[in-house]
């Protein structure tokens, strides 16, 4: 199957990350008789494939009202002359659609969705749930306000589904580094899926690490995260580290709390992993993704979105010790399983032939 990703490359922490395993997998994915070509705009023959797949980072900046009409005619010339014609938005949150493209397209292919897909059938407000729920529940505004997307209708909801999620890069102390040489020099033995650096059971003498900004320009993303520092003023430092300082902390610590930030899911979710801690996170049950990295009380213990229960179950993880290390065992597993294990590119390329049928 051949198979043209027009995308501008490894420009973004997402867009990097849904790349990835193209590149990591190369070998193996030509023995399944995938032929997989990066492409841009001018590049001949664009169209002349199986599928055109479409990072939705290509077209980043082409929704202002100047440059909207363009870029829908643009998709749209793509799809009268493409046999297939996917678009996979690498965007953060679950409740968020480019819901302008999904008529012009065959599959819309979401790295993290919601659970109830009939949800995208009416707007949500700032176009995350979790904005509604704060809106709803704490009275918080957003200063723009109101829904970022459009409603869909219940024919197009079809086209809707799950492709990768962000945890498929590397995330080790020198990751980025190399990824950012990567995206200069070409070099494709730069790119790998890092070995668990530290396994859960070793010592760990600080109880919790939680560190994060909330400089979110919307009231209602930044609300939980300025409300949980809030809770553990008292208790830690929440303030941002250098990477070195940062990796040294989680690989010591039995706790890491990572709030929701403009997504649900975040890069500290899989440094956490690598470092063998235990993941506390608000509850992922209302969405999809894959790989399901996030299974409630097995590979990350949850909280409630009030943070009624935050200290408490902080309190729990710490004076529970094998209990949390059973639930950090099993998160580092399932992370190092479609990672570095010996079948995840089996993994990946089982997916890809699924979301593409």
């Amino acid at each position: 199957m051949r198979i043209n990703l027009l995308t501008p490359g490894f420009t973004t922490s997402n867009g990097s990350a849904f790349l990835f395993p193209f590149v990591v997998h190369k070998r193996a994915l030509k023995e399944a008789q995938f032929d997989i070509r990066f492409v841009n705009r001018s590049s001949p023959g664009i169209t002349d494939c199986d599928v055109l797949g479409i990072d939705s980072k290509e077209f980043r900046s082409g929704w202002k009202d100047e440059s909207k009409t363009e870029t829908l005619e643009l998709i749209s010339s793509y799809s009268s002359r493409a046999n297939k014609l996917v678009w996979f938005d690498t965007t953060d949150s679950s409740g968020t659609l480019q819901e302008q493209v999904i008529p012009l397209v065959d599959n819309y292919l979401k790295s993290q969705l919601l659970a109830d897909k009939s949800r995208h059938t009416s707007k949500i407000y700032g176009g995350r749930v979790i904005s509604e729920y704060y809106r709803d529940t704490a009275g918080i505004e957003d200063e723009v306000g109101g829904a970022l997307d459009e409603p869909i209708s219940a024919e197009d909801r079809k086209k809707l589904g799950v492709s990768w999620n962000s945890g498929l890069s590397d995330y080790s102390t020198y990751g980025p580094w190399r990824i950012a040489l990567y995206k200069r020099t070409g070099l494709p033995f730069l790119l790998r899926h890092p070995s668990a650096i530290q396994p859960p059971q070793n010592n760990r003498p600080n109880d919790l690490s939680a560190r994060f900004g909330a400089t979110y320009s919307r009231a209602t993303v930044r609300y939980q995260r300025e409300s949980i520092t809030k809770l553990l003023v008292d208790r830690l430092d929440t303030q941002k580290l250098n990477r070195r300082g940062y990796m040294k902390e989680l690989q010591s610590s039995k706790v890491v709390l990572s709030p929701f930030g403009w997504g649900e899911i975040t890069l500290k979710d899989f440094e956490v992993f690598l470092t063998g801690g235990m993941l506390l996170k608000p509850s992922m049950g209302h969405m999809k993704t894959w790989p399901n990295f996030f299974e409630k009380d097995v590979t990350y213990l949850s909280h409630d979105w009030d943070l009624s229960d935050v200290t408490e179950r902080i309190d729990w993880a710490i004076e529970h010790t094998s209990e949390r290390l059973e639930i950090a065992k099993q998160g580092q597993q399932r992370y190092i399983e479609h990672t570095s294990g010996p079948n995840a590119a089996e993994h990946f390329i089982s997916h890809l032939k699924k979301v593409l049928s």
